[in-house]
């Protein structure tokens, strides 16, 4: 790390410009010092810091720095560096091309006293900066019709008289991607608008204790994409010209308006969005929300059909049966069922809502009834058989046993191929069953079909 001052005014990349012949080169820890001179930006820098402030430091090449000197950036370049300006009124570093040009800033830059400012674009052209900190101090101007774009969060600093963070006077346009809030002295808006240039804001916008964040008194259009909150000053001041705004309003406690214009619209539908009210300025708020807002609602599937809720943005679409169809006793809506089961029911249900249930079931035989027919109709095939034998006048025990003897073949088989013979034990397969002499195959694939055949 190093200290480098200029010596002289001329190009960054000369040598004579600074102290000792040696050009600043490009580390982080460097830091550079205009010295009284104008020191103009015709190459990419990359060090810790660019200022015009003084520093009786020790320097490359000897001597110190006096405060004052400027920084012009020629077009296309690019400055990487924090930039901190001095209490002098004279700009720290300037961009002064015509558009199209551009030139760009990579770091977060401070602005020094009343009439000492960071940046400044004089010109028709574009000026960007990005910033990974957050800018304070009169940090910027704007003064031509060029633009001025910053990413990075602002805060106005304190002080008397005109001292705001932002300075747009010639029609100029400034695009702002960050927070921005007022300063704590008097005239220290964060912004302070005095042509027709537009401003735009895509971030959330405070008041400070003493200044708000911004101030407009030209007839240039404010837009701003973000919560406007008001402290003891408006976040929003504009005296003349259309204020757009598309996010929360936040009033103070002591009920300051966040936003003071004659004109006001919404830039779009807020989303998720909420105005804030200070309630009897004792220390408390009322917030009324967009319908957007959950805050735990009913799904529209836990709401009766037809049902509108949410300020009438939704309709629940869930079919509530009604008491008298749903059984006795149960728990439905905000009672219980009442529906009772009678026997109409229970024949409907069966399809005899036409017929007597008794009635069909007394027509149903007993047991004792089906007995009495079954020994009936027994009887009769008794006496068959008994004709039968009586008809055979040589029936002896052999002619019986001659006459039963395929029968009782086939019981003692029936006997086997079930396992119940002693002598002769069941042998089962996936393919076979086999008990003594008598063998059957099997056959098919088990599950859905079987076939078993005598051998």
């Amino acid at each position: 790390m190093a200290n480098y001052r200029a010596v002289a005014s001329g190009n960054w990349s000369a040598g004579a410009t600074w102290g000792g012949g040696a050009v600043p080169p490009n580390a982080a820890g460097h830091s550079i010092y205009s010295n009284t001179f104008t020191v103009t930006v015709d190459t990419n820098v990359d060090v810790a810091l660019v200022t015009n402030a003084a520093n009786a430091g020790t320097f490359v090449g000897g001597g110190t720095a006096a405060s004052g000197g400027t920084f012009p950036l020629s077009n296309g370049v690019t400055m990487t560096s924090s930039i901190t300006a001095s209490t002098a009124s004279t700009n720290c570093v300037s961009f002064s091309g015509t558009s199209p040009n551009t030139a760009t800033i990579v770091g977060t830059v401070t602005g020094g006293g009343s009439t000492a400012i960071g940046v400044a674009n004089v010109s028709t052209g574009t000026l960007i900066i990005n910033s990974a900190g957050t800018n304070t101090g009169r940090a910027f101007s704007n003064t031509s019709t060029g633009t001025l774009t910053i990413t990075g969060n602002c805060t106005a600093s304190g002080g008397g008289g005109s001292t705001p963070l932002l300075t747009n006077s010639a029609g100029g346009v400034v695009n702002l991607t960050g927070n921005l809030v007022g300063g704590t002295g008097g005239g220290s808006s964060g912004i302070n608008n005095t042509s027709n240039g537009a401003i735009n804001i895509i971030g959330n916008v405070s008041g400070g204790t003493a200044a708000v964040g911004v101030s407009n008194t030209s007839t240039g259009i404010v837009t701003i994409v973000g919560d406007v909150t008001a402290t003891t000053q408006n976040a929003i001041s504009s005296t003349s010209a259309t204020v757009r705004i598309s996010g929360s309003f936040i009033y103070a406690i002591d009920g300051t308006i966040p936003v003071s214009a004659p004109r006001m619209i919404l830039n779009t539908t807020p989303a998720l969005a909420k105005t804030r009210y200070a309630l009897n300025g004792a220390g408390t708020y009322v917030d009324m929300f967009t319908t957007d807002n959950s805050f735990g609602q009913a799904s529209v599937s836990d709401v009766r059909f037809g049902t509108v809720y949410a300020s009438g943005t939704l309709t629940g679409v869930a079919y509530i049966p009604s008491a008298s169809s749903v059984a006795f006793g149960v728990p439905v809506d905000n009672t219980t069922g009442t529906a009772t089961l009678t026997a109409a029911d229970v024949r409907a249900a069966i399809g005899m809502a036409s017929a007597n249930l008794d009635t069909q079931l007394a027509a149903i035989p007993t047991a004792i009834t089906n007995a009495d027919a079954v020994r009936t109709n027994l009887a009769l095939e008794l006496g068959r058989i008994d004709a039968t034998i009586s008809s055979r006048s040589t029936l002896t025990a052999a002619n019986v046993r001659t006459e039963l003897a395929p029968e009782l073949t086939e019981i003692t088989e029936v006997h086997a191929i079930h396992g119940l013979d002693i002598a002769n034990a069941l042998t089962v397969t996936p393919t076979s069953r086999t008990s003594g002499a008598i063998t059957q195959t099997i056959t098919g694939d088990g599950t859905t079909n079987t076939v078993v055949t005598r051998v």
